[in-house]
């Protein structure tokens, strides 16, 4: 069977092509990346000193206040969700959607979503999860006027009345590495098992008056920043996610525009074969003649 080489050679500069795409991708995605990472390391620093300083309120033996610390007698959970707008991520979609997809299965309550990342938020929504919103990622100039109206839609709705907990889920990075997202409780408050036992708490707080409601403050601000911090784990994540999905396209490009190569090599090889034969078959047909 004869082979179009001209259809190969269109063939091998498509792949040519998606292959200067997916590199350009990859290095902007490691780009974002380290950027990315640097943001997320500046807010667990400050996250570590909240929580120092509410190590520091427990030593009191103070009690937080009820609207912060029971849970609601309701009959449904909030799930905020933390994702892509975009794909050409690998799985780094679809982990997040098995997940929520799994917690809504197994719950004995119903569930409401609301999600930042747009294209999560609308499979969920196309496949018949009720979802309450639906943001786009802030981008980084407006990131301070999202949280801040995103935190308070989340408080209102907890103090509503309508929801016996709110979670976030989220992936998280470990390393170079992404791990497969988690649900944690954003509220009602619990006392979270962080690495900080290497960091020894600080006694330089003073507050004689109304140290209760001071408290109250902290772990609100807390909780604030919990939503900061699971928005900048998802978008590293995110660009780990995508560098190592380009990685791959590029390496899969690579070898096929080698075996398209190597197939072109070799039909242009038997063409030429081929008219060689026919020229030496007519020279001998013309000296017989």
């Amino acid at each position: 069977m004869a082979v179009d080489l001209q259809k190969l050679k269109r063939k091998m500069r498509g792949v040519t092509s998606t292959r200067q795409v997916t590199r350009a991708l990859q290095m902007v995605s490691a780009m974002k990346m380290r950027k990315a990472q640097e943001r997320s390391a500046r807010s667990r620093d400050y996250r570590k000193a909240l929580h120092d300083m509410m190590e520091t309120f427990r030593a009191a033996s103070l009690e937080l206040s009820p609207e912060l610390a029971a849970p609601h007698s309701a009959d449904s959970i909030l799930l905020v969700i933390y994702a892509s707008d975009r794909g050409l991520c690998g799985p780094f979609n679809n982990n997040v959607i098995n997940l929520v997809q799994q917690f809504v299965w197994e719950s004995e309550q119903k569930v409401d979503l609301i999600a930042v990342g747009w294209k999560v938020g609308a499979t969920l929504q196309r496949r018949g999860y009720r979802i309450l919103s639906n943001h786009r990622r802030p981008a980084v100039h407006d990131r301070l006027i999202f949280l801040k109206n995103h935190a308070q839609e989340l408080w209102d709705l907890w103090n509503s009345g309508r929801y016996s907990s709110i979670q976030l889920v989220y992936s998280s990075l470990r390393g170079m590495t992404v791990e497969r997202p988690a649900s944690t409780v954003w509220l009602p408050f619990q006392k979270e098992e962080e690495d900080h036992h290497s960091h020894r708490v600080s006694t330089d707080y003073i507050d004689e008056r109304n140290t209760a409601s001071v408290y109250a403050a902290t772990v609100r601000r807390y909780l604030d920043n919990s939503l900061l911090a699971a928005l900048l784990e998802s978008e590293a994540s995110e660009h780990v996610a995508r560098m190592v999905a380009m990685d791959n396209a590029t390496r899969n490009a690579e070898d096929l525009f080698d075996a398209l190569q190597l197939t072109f090599n070799k039909a242009r090889q038997a063409k030429i074969t081929q008219e060689i034969c026919e020229i030496v078959a007519g020279a001998n047909a013309i000296g017989k003649g």
